[in-house]
């Protein structure tokens, strides 16, 4: 195990934004390749971690003490969560969210309950993505306020456990969506835009850093230490603009032709 350095009182640090893991025992059934990381290249980015941030913990976590580590979370729940993401948390004392859509748990590629039981005994945090991953843009106020009270009290009654962080599926969400999500019986919401995670600033949707399958130590760090990350927001709000300007469906079509994924991008 490596041993981590003492984290400070910090209350600033990164969030960071994974998927899928490949590797052996890693089903390709549900995985976008653009945010597939290999098993070597994201062991690689856990020792950077524990180096260069004193280490790495939930947002949930995080948010009840916060500090120097960086903060960790998966969206969409997959298979290799489980199979391959956790064993290598653990082996490192590390922690995470997995967000999760309780209407696609246990479907092909995707970790089942008594997987995420297991993780969840095992201290890790399983959080809310939505009730199928249906984009929450698409929603009115009643199937939102639906959508978000029906997982929570899903994963609640699975785990059994607290639901209190919600993570919109392909970062699509409303202005006012940490407000609905507040009376919904969430504490905070995780988006996709860039940026540093501030504990005080928890009215508003809190930044995540995208992990992709080419993400480099190198960079890693540098976001670590504040470097680049303005760059990450720029290309954030090009994609964002192409996103409105096309439509959600549309841009991902358009996408998935790009990087040959069909209909499967995000």
């Amino acid at each position: 195990m490596i041993e981590a350095t003492p984290s400070s009182t910090a209350t600033r640090s990164i969030a960071l934004m994974y998927h899928a893991i490949a590797g052996p025992g890693s089903p390709d059934a549900a995985q976008d390749p653009h945010y597939t990381v290999e098993a070597s290249r994201f062991a690689a980015q856990l020792d950077a971690l524990v180096r260069v941030a004193g280490g790495a913990t939930s947002a949930r976590d995080w948010l009840a003490a916060p500090g120097r580590a960086a903060v960790l979370t998966f969206d969409d729940g997959h298979a290799s969560n489980h199979a391959l993401a956790w064993p290598m948390l653990a082996a490192r004392g590390l922690g995470a969210d997995f967000f999760v859509n309780p209407g696609k748990v246990g479907q092909a590629g995707l970790a089942g309950w008594p997987e995420l039981r297991e993780m969840a005994a095992a201290g890790m945090s399983i959080q809310s993505h939505g009730w199928n991953h249906r984009y929450f843009t698409e929603l009115d106020d009643r199937a939102l306020r639906d959508d978000l009270l029906r997982s929570r009290l899903a994963i609640e009654d699975h785990i059994g456990s607290a639901v209190t962080l919600l993570a919109p599926p392909g970062g699509r969400m409303r202005a006012d969506l940490p407000l609905i999500a507040r009376e919904c019986g969430y504490a905070c919401v995780f988006g996709s835009e860039p940026g540093v995670l501030d504990a005080a600033a928890t009215t508003r949707a809190l930044p995540r850093m995208s992990v992709t399958a080419a993400l480099d130590v190198t960079t890693l760090e540098d976001w670590i230490a504040g470097r680049g990350i303005a760059r990450a927001r720029l290309r954030y709000g090009v994609l964002g603009f192409a996103k409105r300007a096309l439509g959600d469906r549309r841009y991902e079509r358009l996408r998935g032709r790009l990087l040959g994924q069909g209909d499967r991008a995000r």
